[in-house]
């Protein structure tokens, strides 16, 4: 019998149960449907890495913080991130893709930093931001424990550490900003992550964390069951939010919660959606779902709903 969760935020007992195996397990069976039909074919290992081949991706049950309502995973088993194993000519072909996506950013985080701004990120996955920052006149650095993406990344000229963050020792002065854009959802101790950043983080530096919004993937997910089943299947699967893949799902208020915590004052908070989908081939359909999908996050966004992720801007406090 597995052992009783403890909520990251706020440290009760998750006991209330939010999804059994078996919902989840059959969330995944259509996520795996709906891939394979836009593919036209059974993905393979190298395709299927950023589609549906994800670490927290299997079929255990979550359970929900009774207190602040944050999801979490129970696995038997947690998460190696090492060996993932990507296919080059894929990486190469998604790169260009990535970039675009960062660079769309631009109006939003440029403006926070001055020119030659020390920068890491964490989780650096194919480099696509290390090159943006780079563009943008900043010093990017990224860490990032993945083989096959690092040595991807180090190939377009971004400096990738194959170290966690608890191992980074700033190179020349601390970093005036960090940036954790995809994977602090996945990270078993996100309080010590928190507190390593605060204390590589210049006085006044910023933390921007980006996370899936399980406040989000809830609504949608009863949506499925009812009069629009269509529209918020295509929310989900192509937000990557189909059986939430991942070990712990914030809401805007529990990430808030836990930053202002470990000494983060947000200043910004803002909807967003999945950088882009990472299929290998963009046919018609995909690009005018793509959109589709896009303009309704965009919309829900501007209304002031939830979006499927969540991208916080947070400045880091001075101990007292």
């Amino acid at each position: 019998m597995q052992s009783p969760q403890v909520c990251p935020v706020c440290r009760a007992g998750a006991v209330a149960v939010e999804q059994q195996d078996s919902q989840i397990e059959r969330e995944l069976e259509i996520r795996s449907c709906f891939v394979k039909q836009r593919l036209g074919h059974k993905p393979s290992v190298s395709e299927s890495m950023d589609l549906t081949r994800f670490m927290h991706g299997g079929p255990a049950r979550f359970v929900q913080c009774v207190s602040c309502g944050t999801l979490l995973r129970e696995e038997d088993c947690r998460a190696q991130y090492e060996a993932d194993l990507y296919d080059s000519a894929l990486m190469r072909h998604l790169y260009p893709r990535y970039l675009r996506a960062f660079q769309e950013k631009q109006s939003t985080y440029y403006p926070l930093l001055r020119n030659g701004a020390e920068v890491l990120e964490v989780g650096s996955h194919l480099g696509g931001f290390l090159q943006v920052a780079e563009e943008w006149g900043w010093r990017p650095t990224g860490v990032d424990i993945g083989h096959c993406t690092s040595a991807f990344a180090r190939k377009q000229g971004a400096t990738v550490k194959r170290i966690s963050l608890e191992n980074y020792s700033p190179r020349l002065r601390n970093p005036e900003a960090i940036f954790i854009w995809n994977c602090f959802e996945q990270l078993e101790d996100p309080v010590s992550e928190l507190q390593t950043a605060h204390r590589l983080l210049d006085r006044h530096g910023l933390l921007v964390v980006r996370v899936p919004n399980a406040a989000f993937y809830r609504e949608q997910r009863r949506r499925i069951q009812s009069d629009m089943p269509g529209r918020s299947l295509k929310l989900l699967a192509y937000n990557n939010l189909l059986g939430f893949p991942y070990l712990h799902g914030y809401t805007s208020n529990s990430l808030h919660r836990l930053l202002r915590a470990n000494r983060f004052e947000p200043v910004a908070t803002r909807a967003s959606s999945l950088l882009t989908p990472p299929y290998p081939d963009v046919t018609r359909t995909v690009r005018n779902e793509w959109r589709e999908v896009q303009e309704q996050s965009e919309s829900s966004a501007a209304a002031g709903t939830v979006g499927p992720w969540i991208e916080i801007i947070s400045r880091r406090v001075a101990a007292i």
